[in-house]
């Protein structure tokens, strides 16, 4: 299965090589006389806008999230880093000063770690952790280290 990049660089490189044999048919029909060089070369601009604007509508859609992804796995490693701390029971303050950082940019890892999990508050996220990785939290085990 191709790659989608390939996939692109496989379009523009056909759409390429039809604008190149419309040039040289035209210049073979002997079109080329009856228009203006400014009019032929907006045309082939046009051709191009319209290609890339099929090509990236096609190509780029949307990203539709994983419904069997799990969401822990989604947090950075800071983020996992941070979570773990949290189980330890750590404040913000010593989870600041474990990673040499201001609390409000604890409180903003801590924030995007609700938000990915789903999560209102830090009970919450205990609990679930606690529920995911049972047997690994029993063990005093970091479920995200390799």
């Amino acid at each position: 299965m191709r790659s989608p990049i390939t996939r692109i660089i496989i379009k523009i490189s056909l759409i390429t090589a039809a604008v190149i044999l419309l040039f040289e048919a035209t210049n073979l029909l002997l079109l080329y006389k009856y228009f203006k060089f400014d009019y032929y070369l907006s045309a082939v601009a046009v051709v191009f806008l319209v290609a890339g604007y099929v090509i990236s509508r096609n190509n780029y859609s949307r990203k539709v999230p994983d419904t069997d992804s799990d969401p822990f796995m989604e947090l950075t490693a800071k983020e996992q880093q941070i979570l773990q701390l949290i189980i330890e029971g750590k404040s913000n303050k010593e989870i600041a000063a474990i990673n040499f950082v201001e609390v409000s940019t604890i409180k903003t890892h801590i924030n995007n770690i609700y938000a990915k999990l789903g999560l209102k508050n830090r009970k919450e996220a205990i609990n679930t952790y606690k529920n995911r990785f049972e047997d690994a939290y029993q063990a005093n085990i970091h479920p995200f280290s390799t």
